[in-house]
């Protein structure tokens, strides 16, 4: 564990905070591996019901810190495959399977890794002006081409990729990657408040959707309504169904446990 993470539970929302601002906070192993590790607790505490990432100081997250990744105190695997599955694509595929839905805010900078963490969140909310870039082929490195392609048209993917290009915040949610923009307010509040507003919804039903997009990505229509067909019936016998049918009856709001 390290004190570069930190962790609070509030209102239902599990708040992940990358705690290291002197450094943009840029990944190391062993945040990668407590980020995990909480990502990992969140899903499975029942008084979590959704997820905020976000960044302490100036920026979300400037990406992996190359400098100190395969020192002593942050060693790294010889066998590189092993190395980069433990890296950032680990906090990423945790963030994909978990049901939970997942919030990041994205102040000044998502790079890198910080971006890929922010694209595998179910909502980004980011400052209008914040950049956000995939910088690998920089430093010689092949990599983010698993999330931006899902979410871009493939020429800016390409730019992004090959020239190692950044785009604002604003242009990406001219384009639907990004959810919200903090215009007239501070992004960590906005984020926060959407957090919430997920945390005291259905979330069971929030998290049979979220695996059954993703499920879906790579299927045909027939075969993801299927999927579809699947989620609604293991929803119906949620609590939080009868509730909102009730609550439907008696024209009130419904009042989900997220059960």
């Amino acid at each position: 564990m390290t004190d570069r993470i930190r962790k609070s539970v509030e209102q239902g929302v599990c708040t992940i905070t990358l705690n290291r601002p002197e450094a943009l906070n840029a990944l190391e192993n062993t945040m990668i591996a407590t980020i995990v590790a909480e990502l990992e607790r969140a899903g499975a505490d029942p008084d979590v019901r959704a997820i905020l990432l976000r960044g302490e100081g100036k920026a979300f997250c400037a990406g992996d810190d190359l400098v100190d990744m395969g020192t002593e105190e942050h060693p790294e695997s010889s066998d590189l495959v092993e190395r980069y599955s433990r890296g950032y694509p680990a906090i990423v595929e945790r963030m994909l399977t978990l049901e939970k839905p997942i919030v990041v805010s994205v102040r000044r900078y998502a790079l890198g890794a910080g971006l890929e963490m922010a694209l595998a969140a179910d909502l980004i909310v980011a400052e209008p002006q914040a950049k956000l870039g995939l910088p690998f082929v920089l430093r010689g490195i092949a990599a983010g081409t698993s999330l931006l392609p899902k979410r871009a048209p493939v020429h800016l993917v390409q730019r992004m990729l090959y020239l190692g290009e950044m785009i604002t915040a604003e242009d990406a949610h001219r384009m639907g990657v990004v959810g919200h923009l903090a215009e007239d307010t501070d992004v960590d509040e906005l984020a926060l408040a959407t957090a919430r507003r997920l945390a005291v919804g259905a979330t069971r039903a929030i998290g049979l959707m979220k695996t059954a997009l993703r499920t879906s990505e790579t299927l045909s229509v027939r075969d993801a309504l299927t999927v579809q067909v699947g989620a609604t019936a293991a929803s119906v016998l949620t609590e939080d169904f009868t509730e909102g049918k009730v609550a439907f009856t008696q024209k009130r709001d419904p009042e989900f446990g997220g059960r």
